[in-house]
């Protein structure tokens, strides 16, 4: 995810005024405003980035907590302001439905708005009661159902038994009971309670808006005439004398909320009831994410904050909200939930005779591209539904190549990457101000993808406690907006009595589609939709054949990607068709867009696969760079667009040692440009990223091989000289691969960079046993490498193997001891296990079971960073690990490597027999060790703990470390 600075930078004051951001620098120049700074005509507001609601803000935002569930009553807080006014938002654009041509087509299309069409909204909830989600452009009732898969709001119900007008219900004495016993007077009664301290951090959390989230709420529930109703104590007076019955959603349309000192409720509740082995079931619905509503409102927001005209994409459309993230398991997605809330939203699509469009605005990052388990069991129900269209995000690993998140990467699915809209920057002139590709969104390499481009920051509804958080980004807003796109299509179908499938539609999206600034398809796809192009495109009812690409190396991959060149003689490359559903043989032509790519002049596929071998052109490809075209597949009617694509993808690094990336390389605003270096194995290296001069700024980001951000933080800004951007990786953190070095300029003014990478000249070994710390430094370069060395103890560190079975919680106890300053927890399992899952929950929790940092993973490593306070004492915490996997009730095991190292506020020298040093020279290739005498730790090791020591090797001017434990 894009940290919240770069969100800042981009969004917040890059309009502060008509300058450019700056990066700091000793000389006074324009910097960032603050998140509190007001929105105006020349100052967008900062906008937070999601991928997914289950990603928090980068380390460094999240502030240090205490170690305690404070149960103080905060002071009675404002009522929070909107980020901007809504009408202004409205005048200025900041929905972005320009950039797609939306507005254009319902001017010429008014009935054309969605209406008759279904959005299934798969997220966090959606708060039905927001502005904006209670109508449709018709009057009709916005949310018809609301189900929640992830059991976040699931009550544990028991039976219960007045005494007179009273009742004990989680140990609160509540009145009134008169008022059940006046809809059911025999009986039974069953009671049960919500708590806040398991769902999170305030305001979220805080169901009853009281200021702390340490509360538990009790229900009351029993079956009237017309089925099961629930009572609460939504005013907190004790009393249910005054409540109302709450039905189920689906058949009521009923929400509720707890309030406090006479506010309105912070989060809207809905009830969900089941029957049980004769007994009541209850889920309560609530979006304490906001992702899940502010979707909505893209997707289909309608007169926005009560400002008329003020609408998402398709403000005709309804909406089904499918919960299937758990806020209360670090905002995840959970086992099944995904396939059980497709499934539900399909039968009730079917049982209304409503077109259906499924939007997901989740996912995790690939380890191995097109063999993610949700994938599959996505692209069986789209066959098996050929009328559903499901828009996916791309996800927010970009900008490196090969960083398309599953589900986004099934085959079926329209999978949206992100545009930055120009009405969210300054306008440096009389003109509008272009849009951008925007850093943040994933990029293909072994898959041909993404498909297309929608804006990826909008202006949207939040729920109430989500207030003056009305500005977000990432491919999470991409998403609904073209599922927003595909509702409208498929209302001016409908009115047109026009039977098209979802593939068509997506062809038809993709084909008119419009390509930005000669880019790459692994960058945009097929570019940027024009609705109403798409819709003529349907009604001239082409015919395409489908045609499924796969590369043939024995996984789902549906381009070609070589990220270490060519190797001699090596210049062909396959890739299989797979001609679905033909009787006949169908014959293509073939065009590459590369000259250094080419491809027979036809192909003819038929039968259950085709192989065509494209050739590469080596010459052309040596300088160290990347290197992509598309060989694309074609029939007679030109005009129906390729019915295929071959994505060729070869990325040339520069080998392992000292390397200029970049050098004095001048972005157009918002263009990206990318390096690639070799690296080994425990080998330190650092890669500096510069602007040209103080008066520019840009943005650097740094991947690991396969596309992985960096674990130790992807993105930083990058300025002159000593407010250079510079990422250093520990060798203990660096592997032997492809790393890529991105710069992406000002998306103002622009930026000239340079890029370096410098690494060690030696990979450094530790080893530590019980008669100290060996570490070996061996030369990796060409001559004689002199070497000063050192040995510090900076903490301790506990590793565990944990194996699990189907979405059980895996537990940790541990202790915080009070010498430590911060945590690190990491977590990594094998890349062929991670395509089980849909998510990977890790929470750390303190010793009264509140939630102190989160980070799901998003590959088969995750690294959590856990701030502790300062002067904290020794505390109990609790590392939790919530896998979610794509197949209900699986009860598949599962293994993971648990490390958590803790970091002291002081360290240790230790020293040599000889000294506090060891000096080397060491000869090309060889080795040399220095043995460090270990010292008792001046603080507690805690259970299962073992010493945490760092080697720092001095040498030629730079120091390289690398963290050692036993």
């Amino acid at each position: 995810m894009l940290s919240r600075r770069l969100a800042l930078a981009i969004v917040g004051a890059l309009a502060a005024c008509a300058s450019p951001v700056r990066s700091p620098t000793p000389t006074p120049t324009p910097t960032p405003a603050p998140a509190s700074a007001p929105a105006s005509a020349d100052r967008p507001p900062p906008a937070k980035t999601h991928s997914k609601p289950n990603i928090d803000p980068a380390p460094l935002d999240r502030p240090n907590v205490t170690l305690r569930a404070d149960t103080t009553p905060l002071p009675p807080a404002k009522e929070p302001a909107r980020i901007a006014p809504p009408a202004a938002a409205y005048a200025r654009g900041w929905m972005a439905l320009a950039s797609t041509g939306v507005d254009a087509f319902r001017a010429l299309h008014p009935a054309a708005d969605g209406r008759g069409v279904l959005i299934g909204i798969l997220d966090t909830g959606i708060d039905p009661a927001v502005s904006g989600l209670v109508t449709t452009t018709t009057g009709e009732r916005k949310v018809l159902d609301l189900r929640d898969f992830s059991h976040e709001g699931e009550v544990a119900l028991e039976r219960i038994v007045p005494k007179g007008d009273t009742v004990v219900v989680a140990g609160r004495r509540l009145a009134g009971f008169g008022r059940i016993v006046a809809l059911n007077n025999v009986g039974p009664y069953y009671g049960g309670a919500i708590r806040e301290i398991p769902l999170g951090e305030g305001p979220a959390a805080d169901l009853n808006g009281n200021g702390r989230v340490s509360d538990t709420l009790p229900v009351i529930v029993t079956r009237a005439t017309d089925g099961w109703i629930l009572f609460a104590d939504t005013d907190g007076d004790g009393s249910l004398a005054n409540e109302k019955p709450i039905h189920d959603y689906l058949t009521g349309h009923e929400i509720f909320g707890w309030t406090s000192r006479a506010r309105p409720a912070p989060v809207s509740i809905a009830a969900n009831f089941s029957d049980g082995a004769r007994e009541p079931k209850l889920d309560l619905f609530f979006d304490n994410g906001d992702h899940g509503t502010f979707v909505s409102g893209v997707a289909a927001g309608h007169d926005i904050y009560g400002v008329a005209g003020f609408d998402g994409v398709a403000p005709g459309a309804q909406l089904i909200g499918l919960k299937i993230a758990n806020n209360a398991q670090g905002g995840i997605s959970t086992t099944g939930s995904m396939l059980q809330a497709m499934d539900y939203a399909i039968r009730f699509a079917e049982r209304r005779h409503m077109p259906l469009v499924l939007n997901m605005s989740f996912g995790v990052g690939n380890e191995i591209e097109g063999e993610a388990r949700i994938d599959q069991i996505v692209d069986s129900v789209l066959a098996a539904h050929p009328d559903l269209v499901f828009t996916v995000s791309a996800g927010n690993d970009g900008p490196g190549l090969s960083t398309i998140g599953f589900p986004g990467s099934a085959t079926r699915v329209l999978t949206a990457g992100a545009t930055l809209p120009g009405v969210f920057l300054p306008r440096a002139g009389a003109g509008p101000v272009p849009d951008q590709v925007a850093p943040f969104s994933a990029r293909g390499g072994e898959l041909a993808k993404p498909d297309v481009l929608t804006p990826g920051f909008a202006y949207s509804t939040v729920p109430r406690f989500n207030t003056g958080d009305e500005v977000k980004q990432g491919t999470s807003f991409s998403s609904p907006h073209l599922a927003g796109i595909a509702a409208i299509i498929r209302s001016a179908l409908l009115q047109d009595k026009i039977q098209v499938d979802a593939r068509a539609i997506k062809q038809a999206i993709m084909v008119t589609a419009r390509p930005k600034d000669d880019l790459p398809f692994i960058d945009e796809g097929a570019g940027v939709p024009e609705v109403e192009a798409a819709y003529r495109w349907l009604k001239q009812k082409h015919t395409v054949p489908e045609v499924t690409v796969r590369t043939g190396r024995g996984h789902g991959a549906t381009a070609a990607f070589r990220t270490r060149g060519l190797a001699p003689g090596d210049t062909l490359q396959s890739f299989e068709l797979l001609h679905s559903g033909a009787t006949a043989a169908t014959t293509f032509t073939l065009r590459s867009d590369a000259p250094w790519l080419t491809a027979p002049r036809t192909v003819t596929v038929g039968g259950a696969k085709t192989t065509v071998t494209l050739r590469y052109k080596a010459s052309a490809l040596r300088a160290p760079g990347v290197y992509s075209g598309v060989v694309s597949g074609w029939l007679a009617d030109t005009m129906a667009g390729p019915a295929f694509r071959l994505v060729n993808t070869i990325v040339v690094p520069h080998p392992a040692g000292d390397a200029e990336l970049m050098q004095s390389v001048r972005l157009e605003p918002g263009a990206t440009r990318r390096a690639f270096f070799v690296a080994d194995s425990t080998r330190p290296f650092l890669v500096r990223v510069a602007a040209w001069s103080g008066a520019q700024g840009a943005f650097a980001f740094l991947h690991e091989p396969d596309g992985m951000p960096f674990r130790d933080g992807a993105q930083q800004q990058a300025g002159a000289d000593s407010n250079a951007a510079v990422f250093r990786v520990d060798g203990r953190d660096a592997v032997a691969g492809v790393y890529e070095i991105d710069a992406v300029g000002e998306p103002t003014s622009g930026s000239t960079v340079s890029a370096r990478v410098q690494q060690a000249p030696f990979r450094i070994a530790g080893v530590r046993d019980s008669a100290g710390i060996a570490a070996t430094l061996t030369n990796l370069t060409a001559q004689a490498v002199s070497a000063d060395v050192g040995a510090v103890l900076g903490g301790a560190q506990r590793v565990e193997t944990v194996e699990g079975r189907g979405s059980d919680t895996v537990r940790i106890a541990f202790v915080a001891p009070a010498a430590a300053r911060g945590a690190v927890v990491d977590v990594t399992m094998l890349r062929g296990q991670w395509e089980r899952f849909t998510d990977f929950g890790l929470t750390v929790f303190d010793s009264a079971g509140r939630q102190i940092a989160k980070q799901p993973l998003n590959y088969a490593l995750g690294r959590l960073q856990v701030p502790l306070a300062q002067g904290h004492r020794d505390a109990p915490v609790e590392v939790r690990l919530f896998p979610g996997l794509a197949d209900p009730g699986s009860t598949e095991s599962w293994k993971a490597t648990v490390t958590i190292r803790l970091y002291a506020d002081s360290t240790t020298a230790l020293a040599t027999t000889a000294g506090p040093k060891a000096s080397f020279s060491i000869p090309a290739g060889e080795s040399r060790t220095a043995t460090f005498a270990t010292v008792p730790p001046p603080w507690p090791l805690g259970e299962g703990f073992s010493p945490l020591a760092v080697i720092v090797a001095l040498s030629n001017g730079e120091v390289w470390t690398r963290e050692v434990a036993r």
